[in-house]
């Protein structure tokens, strides 16, 4: 299961195995690590690099360590992709028109997938969706429902890399965006638009018009991007 290493920084070739076990399936979420001292024989080194190793894990996310219990790896761990991917976008200067153009692509992308493949649950979901959003009494609730649509149509497509890959961004704009700046968009003023504009993308998903569904969802975003921008 685990492999001997060998100085390069063995730390950093624990972490390497560690990702490697995640990836290929031979941890799962939820899964126990072996006691510290299995570890360092199984890996054939010190406590320190081991613990070193555990550490760095644990600060991006691939494993918790319960108290009185032991390292675990994390349960949601798709959500371990958030946490690096904030701090790497942020080290490396990146600007929120990046985000919102990263998004643009997905949608489309989803939003076209969707009209091929949808079904009338699917269909009803969307609707159920939208009008709990209209029926939230705060904007918070309202935002939240917001989400839960977009992610509910690129969830019809029934590709999950491309569902976390959409919440990282979500977590992305969470992190970027003032509070006050996303609530605005769901204020009295703007919250029915955003109705038209959803009942629009269902209306063509519905209808298995791929290209009116990705226009739909086009004209969707950048109406609320620029209305966001301008709030910055």
């Amino acid at each position: 299961m685990f492999e001997t290493v060998e100085n390069k920084k063995i730390s950093e070739i624990i972490i390497e195995q560690i990702e490697k076990m995640i990836m290929d399936g031979t941890l799962k979420s939820g899964d126990k690590l072996p006691p510290e001292r299995e570890l360092t024989e199984m890996f054939n080194v010190g406590r320190p690099a081991l613990r070193e190793a555990l550490k760095a894990l644990e600060v991006i996310g691939l494993i918790e360590c319960r108290h009185g219990q032991g390292n675990y790896i994390i349960n949601n761990i798709e959500n371990s992709l958030f946490k690096p991917l904030s701090l790497s976008f942020k080290l490396s200067n990146g600007n929120i028109e990046e985000i919102l153009q990263l998004r643009y692509i997905i949608e489309s992308f989803t939003s076209g997938q969707a009209a091929l493949v949808a079904t009338e649950d699917d269909i009803k979901k969307l609707y159920n969706i939208m009008n709990s959003m209209m029926d939230a009494k705060s904007e918070n609730e309202k935002s939240r429902f917001d989400k839960m649509f977009h992610y509910e149509i690129a969830a019809i497509g029934k590709n999950r890399l491309i569902i976390n890959l959409l919440e990282s961004l979500s977590y992305l704009l969470d992190n970027f965006i003032e509070k006050t700046v996303r609530m605005s968009l769901f204020g009295e003023d703007s919250i029915e638009k955003i109705y038209n504009e959803h009942t629009r993308i269902i209306k063509a998903i519905e209808a298995h018009n791929s290209k009116e569904a990705v226009e739909a969802t086009n004209y969707h975003l950048s109406q609320i991007n620029t209305s966001m921008l301008n709030d910055l």
